[in-house]
């Protein structure tokens, strides 16, 4: 999955600068299809590598937060030494960082992480402090300094729910996925405005991370020896749902891919999750994630006319450095946080592969 990983982290960035005039799928989508991905393969440590909740807590602590946090300082820093942001500039963030709630709200979700979904429905309100919007337009999430990191926030709840989640029955996991996504379903019913917000909302979203977790049982129900054919057209359709999911009609985008992981993961994963270089190339998807918002902004200030593929190489330049800088040091500490709970493991299982860019971004 790892190279399906990257595509979908470049779809992200592809919805906010144009690299490829593919209908590659939106970037919202593309984060729902990492919130499924995630769940498979935290089903899939959570079975075969840590012992306690504990450890996994810790395990995803390390992989989350360090890179995470240099993006973030690396953004702060852009914006206060070259007033460069996608969004917002240095004057701007000082009016509202000069309000104490908005400066509180603003350092706790930038630091602490979650609950950034919900500076899309916060803002300014004209006698200070700040006030409920139902749409994101005039919020102040524009003014964070990563502003995709709000699906940061929904992968840690799933995590949090992680070590649960796994244990229910799969029955129960279907009805909680479907009620999930009824209630997503459900949505558009109470208005244009309120999608905006809701499209975000925790639990509208849970569907998503329960039927990864499904996918990954059923991948379990395989036999071990891969696929062959079946298996590379299952790769092939995945592959090809994230490069031309823009043709599908409008209200089944936010729905196609995620179900199109769901199904084809168990497939792909037999085949795949056996080779080194792809699951090097999906641990590059994550700090692609963090980093690419940055390289976007930098061109558009910099560059009288920026090229999509320089910011994608600009922007896996980055992620390998980052890869390199934390990856050595995160893996030994996760190895021994892993122990000998699980001593014995099979050639299909990887080493422990962190979030998917939630992105990402999933973003992860």
């Amino acid at each position: 999955m790892g190279l399906i990983r990257l595509l979908l982290a470049i779809a992200v960035l592809n919805s906010h600068f144009t690299v490829s005039g593919l209908p590659m799928v939106r970037g919202h989508e593309a984060v729902l299809a990492f919130f499924a991905i995630s769940g498979f393969y935290m089903a899939l440590i959570l079975d075969t590598r840590y012992a306690s909740a504990r450890r996994f807590y810790l395990s995803r602590f390390l992989t989350l937060y360090p890179a995470y946090v240099l993006a973030v300082a690396v953004a702060i820093g852009l914006l206060i030494s070259f007033d460069i942001h996608p969004m917002t500039s240095r004057a701007e963030l000082s009016r509202l960082l000069s309000d104490p709630t908005a400066f509180l709200v603003m350092a706790w979700t930038s630091l602490g992480v979650v609950g950034q979904e919900l500076l899309f429905c916060l803002s300014q309100a004209p006698e200070g402090g700040l006030q409920f919007i139902p749409a994101a337009r005039d919020s102040i999430w524009h003014s964070a300094p990563l502003i995709q990191g709000w699906s940061l926030s929904l992968e840690i709840m799933f995590y949090a729910l992680a070590p649960l989640m796994v244990r229910l029955r799969s029955r129960t996991l279907v009805g909680l996925a479907c009620a999930s996504l009824a209630l997503r379903l459900a949505v558009p019913l109470a208005g244009p405005e309120n999608v905006l917000f809701f499209k975000r909302f925790f639990p509208l979203e849970l569907w998503t991370f329960a039927g990864g977790i499904l996918a990954y049982r059923l991948h379990k129900r395989l036999p071990a020896m891969p696929g062959g054919m079946a298996d590379y057209a299952a790769f092939a359709a995945l592959a090809a749902t994230v490069l031309l999911a823009g043709w599908t009609p409008e209200p089944a985008k936010p729905y196609l891919m995620p179900a199109v992981v769901m199904t084809t993961m168990p497939f792909v994963f037999r085949s795949f999750g056996r080779f080194r270089f792809d699951r090097f190339v999906g641990k590059l998807s994550y700090p692609f994630y963090l980093f690419h918002y940055s390289v976007v902004a930098v061109f558009e200030t910099t560059a009288d006319a920026p090229e999509g593929w320089e910011i994608l190489l600009v922007s896996l330049s980055a992620a390998l450095v980052v890869h390199a800088l934390f990856e050595p040091g995160l893996e030994t500490l996760k190895r021994r946080l892993r122990g000998r709970a699980h001593p014995v493991l099979t050639d299909l299982t990887p080493p422990d592969l962190g979030p998917p860019a939630s992105p990402p971004v999933a973003t992860r």
